[in-house]
């Protein structure tokens, strides 16, 4: 599987912070009793037809995908996208980021704390994803596969094709709506919670013969920050020393699962022919 994937990298391509003034709290709809994510109603809507024709461009005219970002040439994966006048494409798009406080007040809420402490920075990255049966191999039916997002939380637009699952419990996967607007936790928000915030085990499986594109916000804590829960009450579960100590910075974590994200991103096998899983590792980390 070669799911096209257009990353703009947070630091290169800074993302214009959410106003003074948050918008109003969506509504919210629960889609898991096990972890913390929902559905939920925002006016920001991603631009799906636009994006789907920069992906028809992209792969009509591969020559432009060097001239535009450095890039894994075999399997498509575009990640560093527009690193020169970075002004000039990213802010005529529509705002996601202006629900970013209140999503967070609300998390926040759930985890007993306040998150925002450390998320001054509003560091934030914003990633589209195409996942073309063109580019596909034709006997699988994995689109991106099981993991955990590093991060507080997940933004997810979908273009209305279903495809996404959440892990309900070990090896039990549900459904979400493809029209859904879908808010998940990530590993940060579990750690910064005190373990109060259970992040959301998920993946997306294809149809044969079916397009399906999403736009996906990610919200993570200011790269400085270390990681251990936050607050002075006890936490909920129990963390490694690492975490206990704040060994751990923000910008560390992220290095440590980006050198799994390459293998997830197509399910591509490692050397003993098994399909690598960065969540056991980052278990093993965060819970010791």
């Amino acid at each position: 599987m070669a799911t096209n994937i257009l990353k703009p990298q947070t630091q290169a391509i800074p993302i214009t912070p959410p106003p003074e003034v948050s918008a109003e709290a969506p509504t919210v709809s629960f889609l898991s009793s096990t972890s913390t994510t929902a559905s939920v109603d925002l006016d920001a809507k991603a631009p799906f037809h636009a994006i789907q024709s920069l992906f028809d461009h992209l792969n009509a005219h591969p020559e432009d995908i060097s001239k535009l970002n450095a890039t894994y040439p075999r399997r498509g994966v575009i990640k560093t996208a527009a690193l020169h006048k970075t002004e000039s494409d990213h802010r005529p798009l529509t705002n996601p980021t202006q629900y970013v406080p209140t999503i967070l007040s609300s998390v926040s809420i759930l985890a007993g704390v306040d998150l925002s402490t450390a998320h001054s920075s509003y560091n934030m990255n914003y990633r589209l994803c195409d996942y073309n049966p063109y580019t596909a191999a034709p006997e699988s039916s994995n689109g991106c596969g099981e993991h955990t997002d590093y991060g507080t939380f997940s933004i997810i637009f979908q273009d209305g094709t279903s495809g996404l699952e959440i892990e309900e419990t070990p090896g039990v996967w549900v459904p979400v709506p493809g029209d859904a607007i879908v808010v998940l936790a990530g590993w940060c928000a579990v750690i910064l919670s005190g373990g109060r915030v259970a992040a959301a085990r998920h993946r997306v499986r294809r149809t044969p013969g079916v397009r399906r594109l999403s736009a996906v916000l990610f919200v993570a804590p200011d790269l400085e920050v270390k990681l251990k829960p936050l607050g002075e009450s006890q936490p909920a579960k129990a963390f490694s020393e690492t975490i206990m100590n704040g060994e751990l910075d923000v910008e560390t974590f992220k290095d440590v699962m980006g050198k799994r994200w390459r293998y997830r991103e197509g399910n591509e096998e490692i050397e003993n022919g098994k399909s690598l899983s960065q969540d056991n590792e980052i278990e093993n980390m965060v819970w010791g």
